[in-house]
């Protein structure tokens, strides 16, 4: 809720918010109702234990869900010792071979997210690409993905820059950016370095060239922090999308009701998604006890079953003794043998109003075309 990721925070409890609102307005779970219960890790894991452990000792939580792969390594010791299922939302590449049990990932990795914007570059015909990233592990993480990724395309890597938080000006680092003429830049760092960065870009003349960023760069603050002029130039951000996901409509639906908006802030679906999954499982499971819990979770998400992408007509298909195979908002919320789910990219482009429109949807099997040949 504060710290570096403070945008993300609002938009997390939302949408864990309004899958409870539904549950809750359905009958509960199991007879009861579900109340969510908000700490503030503040992006920092020396905040985040202590944060875990109320919640856990205090609080008598059945799950967390959240937080980001920022923090959820220390959140997860905590969660092993308390017994309860801990449903994240984060891309690190360090979780894409979990093997703890309580652990699931609600929403895409990071080298899925890597394989999207590389795939999206070759796509627009552009072969030479240089790399513009944060020094932070949470950053540096997506390079090997998107270095594999190019390599896999027949794609030429012109520079790799690293961008330090924090620092007045980037003018040498942009100088080595540029120096090998790239197509297009591939990038993530913090909201306050791209406002410098795309400032002295601008300054110097080299803002034609365009950009591919990560969901990061998904956000008001990211808007506001580079301005209207330069964030709807040439500049286009990979997200997780709700396009086609049979659980989207009810998760709009209800966004709209709440917002007025049915377009998501990032962190939205994946919390709701995590909400619905742990409820559901709890259903089948017929408890929300460790070890039957688990069990539950991964019975009602993951195939073969009938599908179904809202509470009320999961909940009612359960009570009927029929096997679900519950479909989230942002993905189909099937598990893999590391509790990794995978689901579509959009690409999205701002417009100078700060209005995020959606260029083209990349599909999972696209993807897993492309790179796993």
């Amino acid at each position: 809720m504060t710290g570096s990721r403070s945008d993300l925070g609002s938009g997390m409890q939302l949408g864990a918010q309004l899958a409870l609102g539904a549950i809750n307005a359905g009958g509960g779970v199991l007879g009861h109702q579900v109340k969510l219960v908000t700490q503030d890790d503040a992006a920092d894991p020396a905040d985040a234990a202590p944060a875990a452990q109320l919640e856990i000792n205090s609080d008598h939580v059945v799950a967390i869900i959240g937080p980001t792969a920022i923090t959820d390594s220390v959140v997860l010791p905590l969660v092993d010792k308390a017994n309860i299922p801990n449903l994240m939302f984060g891309g690190g590449s360090e979780f894409d071979a979990a093997t703890d049990p309580h652990f699931f990932r609600m929403s895409p990795s990071d080298t899925e997210q890597a394989q999207a914007m590389v795939y999206y570059a070759h796509s627009k015909g552009w072969s030479s690409i240089a790399l513009a990233f944060g020094a932070s592990s949470g950053s540096q993480a997506l390079v090997p993905g998107i270095k594999d990724a190019a390599k896999a395309l027949g794609m030429t890597v012109t520079g790799n820059v690293t961008f330090t938080a924090g620092a007045s000006s980037y003018r040498s680092e942009i100088q080595k950016l540029f120096a090998g003429k790239p197509q297009v830049i591939i990038a993530q760092f913090n909201n306050a370095t791209a406002g410098v960065v795309f400032g002295e870009i601008a300054q110097a003349g080299l803002n034609s060239t365009p950009w591919i960023g990560s969901n990061l760069w998904y956000t008001d603050t990211w808007f506001k922090s580079v301005g209207p002029t330069i964030a709807s130039g040439p500049i286009y951000l990979a997200n997780s999308s709700s396009s086609g996901m049979l659980g989207a409509k009810a998760f709009l639906d209800l966004l709209q009701k709440k917002t007025g908006s049915n377009i998501p802030k990032n962190g939205e679906e994946f919390m709701y998604d995590a909400a619905m999954t742990w409820a559901l499982g709890a259903q089948v499971a017929g408890t929300w006890s460790w070890p039957k819990i688990r069990d539950g979770i991964l019975k009602a998400s993951d195939p073969p079953g009938t599908a179904c992408g809202d509470w009320s007509s999961c909940a009612a298909l359960i009570k009927k003794g029929t096997k679900i195979d519950w479909q989230g908002s942002a993905s189909t919320v099937d598990f893999n043998k590391y509790d990794n789910v995978f689901g579509p990219f959009a690409i999205l482009r701002y417009d100078s109003s700060g209005n995020a429109k959606t260029v083209v949807t990349l599909t999972p099997q696209k993807l897993e075309t492309a790179f796993n040949k």
